[in-house]
Order: structure tokens, then sequence, then C-alpha cells
């Protein structure tokens, strides 16, 4: 199953675009990943920080749907408790 988090949130130091960070974890196999989207300012100012994210993560379904996929490969040992051999 992919987790989809909000990492990051915010105004772009050009003060035209908001950018959003999605975190994404695959919780069978502790992958993650990572896309940031950007929605424009001008005729979102009225939307909410929920709306805003909302556009972002529908305007960048193509890469996220793409990250996720990646995800859902076979397992990795990422995440899992390492044991070293003696020395």
């Amino acid at each position: 199953m992919i987790q989809y988090t909000i990492r990051d949130y915010g105004v772009m130091p050009d003060n035209e675009r908001y950018f959003v960070g999605f975190g994404l974890e695959n919780t069978a196999n502790n992958k993650e990943g990572y896309v940031q989207a950007y929605v424009a300012i001008t005729g979102n100012t009225d939307k909410s920080e929920s709306q805003i994210c909302n556009l972002a993560f529908s305007g960048a379904y193509a890469e996220i749907t793409g990250v996720s996929g990646k995800l859902e490969a076979s397992a990795t040992v990422v995440g899992s408790e390492f044991l070293p051999p003696d020395m």
C-alpha cells in the first residue's frame, strides 16, 4: 500500500507558484519516494492549503504514479533491522 504525506508546502522565491512536496512510502516494503509539484498562484489565491495540495497532486499525478510504480517493485532491505557480524 502506498501512503502519501505532505512533506513540504510554501511559495517559491519567484512568488509565482506554490510548491507542495509529497512523500510516498510503500508500507509493505519500506521503499520511499518524493515528488515536488507546483501550482500557479495566479487564480488560486482564494484557495485553502488543502485545495492547493489537491491541485498539486492532480497536476503531478502522472509523475506521482510513476514513482509509486517503482515503489511497488520487489522487497528491499531498507527499513529492516541490521545485525552486524561479530568483528
